[in-house]
Protein backbone atom coordinates (compact mmCIF):
# COMPACT_ATOMS: atom_id res chain seq x y z
CA UNK A 1 0.00 0.00 0.00
CA UNK A 2 1.40 3.31 -1.01
CA UNK A 3 0.17 6.40 0.71
CA UNK A 4 0.50 10.22 0.21
CA UNK A 5 -0.13 13.64 1.57
CA UNK A 6 1.15 17.16 0.59
CA UNK A 7 0.03 20.43 1.36
CA UNK A 8 0.17 24.30 0.13
CA UNK A 9 -1.65 27.47 0.61
CA UNK A 10 -3.28 28.98 -2.52
CA UNK A 11 -3.42 32.81 -3.04
CA UNK A 12 -7.23 32.75 -3.92
CA UNK A 13 -10.60 32.39 -1.64
CA UNK A 14 -11.35 29.18 -1.24
CA UNK A 15 -14.23 29.11 -2.89
CA UNK A 16 -12.41 30.02 -6.18
CA UNK A 17 -9.89 27.15 -5.63
CA UNK A 18 -12.81 24.76 -4.98
CA UNK A 19 -14.36 25.95 -7.79
CA UNK A 20 -11.31 25.15 -10.07
CA UNK A 21 -11.33 21.48 -8.84
CA UNK A 22 -14.13 21.10 -10.38
CA UNK A 23 -13.06 21.95 -13.74
CA UNK A 24 -12.49 18.30 -14.98
CA UNK A 25 -11.46 19.71 -18.48
CA UNK A 26 -8.26 20.93 -17.06
CA UNK A 27 -7.37 18.10 -15.19
CA UNK A 28 -4.56 17.19 -17.80
CA UNK A 29 -3.17 20.83 -17.50
CA UNK A 30 -2.01 19.78 -13.99
CA UNK A 31 -2.40 16.30 -13.19
CA UNK A 32 -0.24 13.19 -14.77
CA UNK A 33 -3.41 11.76 -16.42
CA UNK A 34 -4.75 11.97 -20.34
CA UNK A 35 -7.80 12.51 -22.25
CA UNK A 36 -9.54 13.11 -18.94
CA UNK A 37 -13.58 13.39 -18.91
CA UNK A 38 -16.94 13.45 -16.52
CA UNK A 39 -18.69 10.46 -18.02
CA UNK A 40 -21.81 11.82 -15.94
CA UNK A 41 -23.55 15.02 -15.74
CA UNK A 42 -22.70 18.96 -16.03
CA UNK A 43 -20.30 19.06 -13.19
CA UNK A 44 -18.88 17.02 -10.14
CA UNK A 45 -20.99 16.16 -7.62
CA UNK A 46 -21.48 12.81 -5.74
CA UNK A 47 -21.79 9.42 -7.79
CA UNK A 48 -19.80 11.53 -10.63
CA UNK A 49 -17.92 9.41 -12.90
CA UNK A 50 -14.71 10.25 -14.44
CA UNK A 51 -12.42 8.79 -16.76
CA UNK A 52 -8.91 9.33 -17.37
CA UNK A 53 -5.78 7.23 -18.62
CA UNK A 54 -2.46 7.08 -16.62
CA UNK A 55 0.40 5.49 -16.81
CA UNK A 56 1.09 3.31 -14.58
CA UNK A 57 4.50 0.98 -14.53
CA UNK A 58 5.30 0.71 -18.13
CA UNK A 59 2.21 0.75 -19.27
CA UNK A 60 -1.04 2.74 -19.63
CA UNK A 61 -4.51 2.28 -18.53
CA UNK A 62 -7.74 3.40 -18.75
CA UNK A 63 -9.57 4.13 -15.40
CA UNK A 64 -12.53 5.38 -13.79
CA UNK A 65 -13.21 7.60 -10.36
CA UNK A 66 -16.44 8.04 -8.82
CA UNK A 67 -17.23 10.77 -6.68
CA UNK A 68 -17.58 9.75 -3.06
CA UNK A 69 -17.15 12.56 -0.81
CA UNK A 70 -18.46 16.02 -2.02
CA UNK A 71 -18.92 19.12 0.44
CA UNK A 72 -18.91 22.01 -2.04
CA UNK A 73 -15.72 24.33 -0.77
CA UNK A 74 -14.62 21.75 1.84
CA UNK A 75 -13.61 18.64 0.69
CA UNK A 76 -13.47 16.12 -2.32
CA UNK A 77 -12.74 12.79 -2.60
CA UNK A 78 -12.57 9.33 -5.61
CA UNK A 79 -12.10 5.90 -5.77
CA UNK A 80 -11.28 3.72 -8.63
CA UNK A 81 -14.32 1.89 -9.68
CA UNK A 82 -12.62 0.09 -12.61
CA UNK A 83 -11.03 -3.18 -11.95
CA UNK A 84 -7.41 -3.32 -12.29
CA UNK A 85 -3.83 -3.44 -11.20
CA UNK A 86 -4.63 -0.57 -8.92
CA UNK A 87 -7.47 0.62 -6.09
CA UNK A 88 -7.15 4.29 -5.96
CA UNK A 89 -8.78 6.33 -2.71
CA UNK A 90 -7.91 10.21 -2.65
CA UNK A 91 -9.26 13.27 -1.67
CA UNK A 92 -8.83 17.10 -1.47
CA UNK A 93 -9.52 18.98 1.77
CA UNK A 94 -9.59 22.84 0.98
CA UNK A 95 -9.62 25.56 4.38
CA UNK A 96 -9.93 28.94 4.20
CA UNK A 97 -7.04 30.71 5.86
CA UNK A 98 -8.40 34.27 5.46
CA UNK A 99 -11.05 35.77 2.70
CA UNK A 100 -8.22 35.38 -0.14
CA UNK A 101 -6.51 32.22 0.55
CA UNK A 102 -6.92 28.96 1.55
CA UNK A 103 -5.03 25.80 2.63
CA UNK A 104 -4.98 22.67 -0.04
CA UNK A 105 -4.23 18.86 1.42
CA UNK A 106 -4.21 16.67 -1.29
CA UNK A 107 -3.67 12.66 -0.13
CA UNK A 108 -4.45 9.47 -1.17
CA UNK A 109 -3.84 5.36 -0.73
CA UNK A 110 -3.31 3.40 -3.77
CA UNK A 111 -3.14 -0.30 -3.26
CA UNK A 112 -1.39 -2.26 -5.74
CA UNK A 113 -2.52 -6.01 -6.98
CA UNK A 114 -0.68 -8.84 -9.30
CA UNK A 115 3.26 -8.22 -11.16
CA UNK A 116 2.53 -4.66 -9.67
CA UNK A 117 2.34 -5.09 -5.85
CA UNK A 118 6.30 -6.21 -6.24
CA UNK A 119 7.21 -2.89 -7.64
CA UNK A 120 5.60 -0.72 -4.69
CA UNK A 121 8.67 0.35 -3.15
CA UNK A 122 9.96 1.92 -6.27
CA UNK A 123 6.89 3.31 -6.78
CA UNK A 124 6.08 4.96 -3.43
CA UNK A 125 8.33 7.50 -4.18
CA UNK A 126 7.48 8.36 -7.19
CA UNK A 127 3.83 8.69 -6.50
CA UNK A 128 4.64 10.82 -3.32
CA UNK A 129 6.53 12.80 -5.40
CA UNK A 130 4.85 13.39 -8.24
CA UNK A 131 1.37 13.82 -5.95
CA UNK A 132 3.18 16.76 -4.88
CA UNK A 133 4.32 18.08 -7.89
CA UNK A 134 0.63 17.63 -9.54
CA UNK A 135 -0.35 20.33 -6.29
CA UNK A 136 2.15 22.53 -7.19
CA UNK A 137 1.12 22.85 -10.90
CA UNK A 138 -2.61 23.00 -9.69
CA UNK A 139 -1.58 26.06 -7.55
CA UNK A 140 0.13 27.83 -10.25
CA UNK A 141 -2.73 27.70 -12.57
CA UNK A 142 -5.60 28.49 -9.76
CA UNK A 143 -3.42 31.49 -8.98
CA UNK A 144 -2.64 32.61 -12.66
CA UNK A 145 -6.83 32.60 -13.22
Amino acid sequence: MIDYKSDLTIRKPVEKVFSFIQEVSRYDEWTDMTGTRLLSGEGLRLGSQIETTMKIGPSKRTMVFEVVAFEPNRRIGWKTVTKGPLHWDAEFLFEPVDESSAHVTSSGVIQLNGALKLMEGIMAGEVRTGEAKELERFKSLVEAV
